[in-house]
């Protein structure tokens, strides 16, 4: 039988920019300049293509805050990163000082390929065998470790026995939900601080807001197009892994 297509799917590389602010003044401007269609104007940024998925990182002095954003082109010369909603209402929040910060980056002015810190394990959490070995494989092509399970249960099970460091959940699991079980991890005191991402064909207004409530970290609805969860992803992990707080692997 031949394979099917999206099987030989990569996670294809994704690319970082730096942009750099001298005040949370000079970035809240910006801000409050592309509000309404939610996106930052770039002076200069040789090589962005118009739909291209990066991962943007917004710094002042030493504080930054990562999120993913798309490039576009709006025919008029200039790109434009647009962001969508929940990146944006986190930028606005650094902005205004208010945000966590991110993991520093490197001091980059141009678009370079992020790769993945070392030793980061992503578990695939998805009842479904062919959508964790697609997710699965297009993680390990960007450099990520993968840990996978087909269930909330087996997920708790895993967790006990290697560490994580983010998690990619279904909505509709056999047993515990998605929901419920990203509820659970929120109380358990060993893992309970790890992001996680959900990925599912739920995507209604009330969905979001449900997994947020759970506590969840971000959410992407399938389809998904791979570059955005590769930006994700990083951003993810520049949001919750600073470099003085090594990860342990177990």
């Amino acid at each position: 039988m031949a394979k099917r297509a999206h099987a030989r799917y990569r996670l294809p590389a994704v690319r970082g920019i730096v942009l750099a602010f001298e005040t949370f003044e000079s970035l809240s401007l910006e801000v409050e300049a592309g509000e309404g269609e939610q996106e930052i104007a770039l002076s200069t940024c040789e090589g962005l293509r118009d739909g291209e998925w990066v991962l943007a990182t917004f710094t002042i002095g030493e504080e930054s805050i990562a999120v993913a954003a798309c490039a576009v082109d709006r025919g008029d010369g200039a790109i434009r990163l647009t962001l969508e909603g929940r990146d944006w209402n986190m930028l606005s929040d650094f902005a205004n000082a208010d945000g966590p910060p991110s993991m520093p980056p490197a001091s980059l002015t141009i678009p370079v390929e992020v790769a993945a810190p070392p030793d980061t394990r992503v578990m695939v959490v998805d009842d479904d065998l062919e959508c964790r070995n697609v997710i699965g494989r297009m993680l390990r092509g960007a450099g990520f470790e993968i840990a996978t399970a087909a269930s909330a249960e087996e997920a708790f099970d895993r967790l006990r026995e290697l560490t994580c460091d983010l998690i990619v959940l279904d909505w509709n699991l056999p047993g515990m939900t998605g929901v419920d079980f990203c509820k659970r991890l929120r109380r358990e005191r060993p893992f309970g601080h790890v992001p996680v991402l959900f990925l599912t064909a739920l995507s209604s207004r009330a969905d979001v807001k449900e997994a947020f409530s759970a506590g969840a970290d971000d959410f992407l609805s399938k389809p998904f197009r791979a570059p955005e969860l590769a930006a994700r992803v990083l951003g993810l992990l520049r949001r919750s892994r600073p470099p003085e707080s090594p990860t342990s692997r177990g």
